[in-house]
């Protein structure tokens, strides 16, 4: 029988057919299986230092800043790895979750945490962070984005020009003001969740604008809120399976070793400094964020 088959049976016969497979989560064309174990075992050592990388600096960065580094994550995911944006902000939150926690150990020790600004606040960012995570999927992100590019411009123009309150300022109408700061806070968590930016470079200016912290003590209580909401947001991510266990872990790892060593930096900088790096961040994350949103308009 084996000679009358065609010969394309028999060549098949001869070898071992090897399943095409596709990283699209799902989204594969016909034909393709969803590779479910990881990148290629040639290209695979080579990505996990390229996420570990990846981690180091956002955790260097944002741990430096107190953002939490999701502007460096998920720009590097999507840009220079290929990761889809919807697989790239849980992993990006996944990340600001550790470098934040290990960036706010080193402020604390600093006493650069104010605890009675935090607890509300993280409290109004957990909930924000919550809606935000949980309506990824539903609401036009590029409608999210423009708006967030509007307030981040408004932010770094005023972060630039403002000068730090004195001590008595910061007493004077402090409930209404931490009120006002909470409902910001809950947009900023919304926001958040939905860029994956995990909400700190709303939380600084918010803090040192309106409610009158002085920035380092701005920085390092917003690295504490961001890793504690991040949290919230992460968990829901995590039980609609949506973070990639295979990119997560290394950029993790990362994240842990940069925000150790961004913290510390971080508690000795100099206010100016830090406001003209926070000024250039902002408008930054402004620019990807209106360009990413025209793109997806087109």
């Amino acid at each position: 029988m084996y000679r009358h088959a065609s010969a394309s049976a028999r060549f098949r016969a001869q070898i071992r057919i090897v399943p095409r497979v596709c990283r699209g989560g799902g989204q594969c064309p016909p034909g393709y299986q969803v590779r479910r174990s990881g990148p290629a075992p040639e290209h695979h050592v080579t990505e996990v230092l390229a996420y570990i990388g990846c981690g180091v600096l956002a955790g260097l960065f944002g741990g430096y800043l107190g953002l939490g580094g999701g502007v460096v994550i998920v720009p590097f995911l999507t840009l220079a790895m290929g990761v889809d944006i919807k697989q790239a902000v849980p992993v990006s939150m996944a990340a600001i979750v550790v470098n934040s926690l290990s960036a706010s150990s080193e402020y604390m020790k600093k006493g650069l945490v104010d605890i009675e600004i935090m607890v509300p606040l993280a409290i109004a960012m957990v909930l924000g962070m919550i809606v935000g995570s949980s309506a990824l999927y539903f609401v036009p992100q590029q409608y999210v984005r423009l708006l967030l590019a509007v307030i981040l411009v408004y932010s770094a123009v005023s972060l630039l020009r403002g000068q730090e309150k004195p001590a008595h300022h910061r007493e004077q109408n402090k409930r209404t003001r931490l009120i006002i700061g909470c409902l910001l806070a809950t947009i900023g968590g919304l926001m958040g969740g939905l860029a994956g930016v995990g909400g700190g470079i709303i939380l600084i200016p918010l803090m040192f604008l309106l409610i009158g912290l002085p920035l380092s003590t701005a920085r390092g209580t917003s690295s504490f809120i961001v890793g504690f909401s991040g949290a919230a947001s992460l968990g829901v991510y995590f039980l609609s399976g949506l973070v990639n266990l295979t990119v997560a872990p290394p950029v993790m790892l990362g994240s842990v070793i940069g925000g150790k060593f961004g913290g510390k930096l971080g508690a000795l900088a100099k206010p100016k400094i830090v406001k003209i790096l926070l000024f250039i961040v902002l408008l930054w994350v402004s620019y990807k964020l209106v360009t990413t949103a025209i793109r997806e308009m087109q």
